[in-house]
């Protein structure tokens, strides 16, 4: 036999032997990831033999359907282990919908606890779904615009995504997520009894990617980087937090770029940054290409929770940011009050595009008590701008709003369509002369898809049909 066709056959060996060691190793099979054995279709992923709650690790199959239940506490994913959700799969959270164990209440909104890595990897024309069973639980559509406080969107029905301390990566990629922020068990260190954070990322040490992924409905913060390195990129927030909360807020161990994300309705700030909690790195975040809707009419906080917000030491940069009809426009904190300055040396700004119905949201584009100022290249960047002055032109959503529009209800995203017109004022206003942060490196499973960058249009939507996807 031929030299080279013996080291061939010894090499291919090798292979077969080293990828068949453990049903641990993880594959790529076919054209999707995979890691361990895959979970049966149906199973209930926080019980087993009725356990109250229950460690998981392994794949959830591509098309299949699995359940959280209210009845049992959360599902866990141990130190070293691995959960993958293929493309295409659905999780329902289930449970009884009155009495004891009702889904939602206390003790039972269970989520999945994160202590190692959390992989959930959807694809654009096979997204995965976590949601409630029971139709009768969800929010109407055909409502809106409706009361908040009525609307089932902010009820908080499971626990969401809770990634511990010590965790590993938590890569969210193509993936709608509905009716976050349910209570946090009483039994817990910490908020116990209080909503949890949709997702919650609490290690500086891993890496957080949340991409081109769908939002629906939270109690509370609907995202919060509390230590780690992050890509929020591409997504869509939409009715965020009932009485409190930002859509992203990002605290101290943090680090990141949050771009291209179209946000509607959120309560608080759609983006904030505060070096909270004693982590290093610095909390730092880089906010450009954000399209922010009628954020901030449900925060009870004057002048804070309306677009983007910077304080308590908190750095970055917001470039190429549309902020239309918000409570409040950009706001960096100087100090003075209660709540420390932002690092106001490392922060830099401009090129926002504010839009105002009336003197109401056009007197708050720099918010009082804060130093926000005018910069280079803003569209509307004083305080005096005339209500109504120079309309985006976006191809589905007419501004001015309708007289009467009760704007903490306007958190919706419907059948509009925030892309720009051809004669958008918008177009080609951007500044590109900066970089993304881009600490996560690109990886079709492990890291980002794509970092897309600073673009020449202002907002999430780009003429040329770059950024957002939705």
């Amino acid at each position: 036999m031929p030299f080279l066709k013996i080291i061939f056959l010894f090499l291919g060996s090798v292979l077969v032997i080293s990828c068949s060691k453990s049903t641990d190793q993880v594959n790529i099979s076919g054209q999707e990831f995979h890691s361990g054995t895959f979970i049966s279709n149906g199973d209930t992923l926080n019980s087993k033999n009725g356990s109250n709650g229950r460690t998981i690790k392994g794949t959830l199959k591509s098309g299949q359907t699995y359940y959280l239940n209210s009845l049992f506490a959360d599902a866990t994913i141990n130190a070293g282990d691995t959960l993958v959700i293929q493309s295409g799969v659905t999780v329902l959270i289930d449970g009884p919908l009155t009495g004891t164990g009702a889904i939602g209440t206390q003790d039972h909104a269970p989520g999945i606890v994160v202590n190692g890595t959390f992989l959930s990897i959807g694809t654009k024309a096979n997204p995965v779904l976590f949601t409630v069973k029971d139709a009768s639980l969800k929010s109407d559509p055909t409502k809106d615009p409706q009361d908040p406080n009525a609307d089932p969107a902010f009820k908080g029905y499971w626990g969401g995504i809770q990634g511990g301390a010590g965790s590993g990566d938590i890569i969210i990629k193509w993936t709608r997520l509905e009716y976050l922020g349910g209570l946090t068990p009483l039994s817990a260190a910490t908020r116990a009894g209080k909503a949890r954070y949709g997702i919650l990322v609490d290690n500086p040490g891993a890496r957080f990617v949340l991409e081109d992924s769908w939002l629906y409905g939270s109690n509370n913060d609907m995202v919060r980087p509390a230590g780690c390195k992050y890509e929020i990129l591409r997504n869509t927030f939409e009715k965020v937090g009932l009485s409190a909360g930002e859509c992203v807020n990002v605290k101290s161990g943090s680090i990141g770029d949050i771009a291209y994300n179209l946000v509607v309705g959120g309560t608080g700030n759609a983006f904030k940054t505060a070096n909270a909690g004693g982590l290093s790195p610095q909390s730092n975040m880089a906010t450009y290409n954000n399209t922010i809707i009628t954020t901030g009419y449900r925060q009870a906080k004057a002048g804070e929770g309306g677009s983007i917000d910077f304080e308590n030491g908190g750095r970055g940069l917001a470039y190429n940011n549309f902020i239309v009809d918000c409570a409040y426009g950009l706001s960096v904190l100087g100090g003075g009050g209660a709540t420390p300055a932002a690092d106001t040396i490392n922060i830099s700004y401009g090129y926002t595009y504010n839009y105002g119905d009336n003197t109401t949201f056009t007197t708050q584009f720099l918010p009082a008590g804060f130093i926000s100022v005018q910069k280079t290249g803003d569209i509307n960047g004083g305080n005096n701008t005339t209500p109504g002055a120079n309309n985006p032109l976006f191809v589905n959503y007419s501004l001015p709003r309708p007289n009467g529009t009760n704007f903490s209800e306007a958190n919706y995203v419907g059948n509009y369509d925030f892309h720009l017109q051809s004669k958008s004022p918008a177009i080609g206003k951007g500044y590109t002369g900066f970089l993304p942060y881009a600490v996560v490196k690109k990886d079709a499973v492990f890291g980002v898809t794509e970092i897309t960058s600073p673009g020449k249009d202002i907002g999430a939507f780009q003429a040329d049909g770059s950024g957002n996807q939705h």
